[in-house]
């Protein structure tokens, strides 16, 4: 019953962060994205402060200078200062596929810098998926789209990002983290917007995207959670992929876009072979903890 209602919390995320997804792409168009992701973060930041309040977490700490929250806090801002540039540039179906092959770079980062073993099953899961990327983004066809590069700096990012969180002691609280890498991207926002645009009075059309956007993550933040403490990890963790489907549910049914039939078999395989790598990995830690 409790993996029941944590994969129902995780769903619910999903749907979540693909319903935000979808106002930040519709909110680009009359607000510079530098000003969009300001006004988000800087509300993000206020409920996690919250959060520390309400824990009795001080925000400044010398674990800030920490090796670990370093890695992660830099990968948190320029992860996701690629991933919302592809998000107002790019199609919402293109942009939410290419981030679901971040699982799979994380296996392989993993492998690479901390030393974990990956088998040869897992492997092959890397390269379906990167060959799921190839079919979407189709580098060299005419049909090439340069601002998709903005999706590989996201990836990277939030690569580091999850590498720096494993890495993180168990005394930094996950607000604390959270917290400052939103101080860095209100600031980051803050920075570009002479670059995206001048910064311009928010009427009240665009306050309801904006204010939708930090609501619906806020929530998703929430959702996430609860899974988390209520459900096991491996029985949630598939479900990641949901996110995807919403996205594609939106993007065809509300924002008018029209996958053709090489990018769903790419969203197809990317999706399919990150779940594969993740139950695979669950199935060898359970040899290991039976044998």
């Amino acid at each position: 019953m409790a993996n029941t209602r944590a994969i129902l919390f995780m769903t619910i995320a999903m749907a979540c962060f693909a319903t935000s997804d979808a106002f930040i792409n519709i909110a680009s168009d009359t607000v510079p994205t530098g000003q969009l992701f300001a006004l988000t973060c800087a509300f993000s930041f206020a409920v996690f402060f919250a959060f520390m309040l309400k824990n009795g977490d001080r925000l400044f700490s010398m674990m800030l200078f920490h090796r670990a929250v370093m890695i992660r806090t830099m990968g948190e801002v320029f992860g996701s200062l690629g991933y919302v540039m592809a998000l107002t540039l790019i199609p919402l179906t293109t942009a939410s596929a290419m981030l679901q092959t971040q699982p799979l770079v994380v296996t392989m980062a993993a492998a690479l810098f901390l030393g974990e073993k990956v088998g040869p099953r897992r492997w092959f899961a890397v390269g379906v998926g990167f060959f799921g990327v190839l079919l979407i983004i189709r580098p060299g066809a005419a049909a090439f789209d340069p601002n998709i590069l903005w999706t590989f700096l996201g990836i990277l990012g939030l690569t580091a990002r999850d590498l720096g969180t494993r890495m993180l002691p168990k005394d930094v609280s996950t607000p604390f983290v959270s917290a400052w890498a939103l101080i860095f991207l209100s600031i980051l926002g803050l920075a570009i917007t002479p670059l995206t645009g001048e910064w311009q009075p928010i009427d009240s059309g665009n306050i309801g995207w904006v204010g939708g956007i930090s609501i619906f993550v806020v929530f998703a933040f929430i959702f996430i959670n609860g899974a988390l403490r209520v459900g096991e990890v491996s029985a949630i963790a598939p479900f990641r992929y949901t996110r995807m489907v919403f996205a594609l549910m939106i993007a065809v049914l509300f924002l008018g876009e029209r996958p053709d039939m090489l990018t769903l078999i790419g969203i197809g395989l990317i999706v399919g072979s990150g779940i594969y790598a993740f139950l695979r990995e669950r199935r060898l830690a359970r040899a290991v903890e039976a044998g």
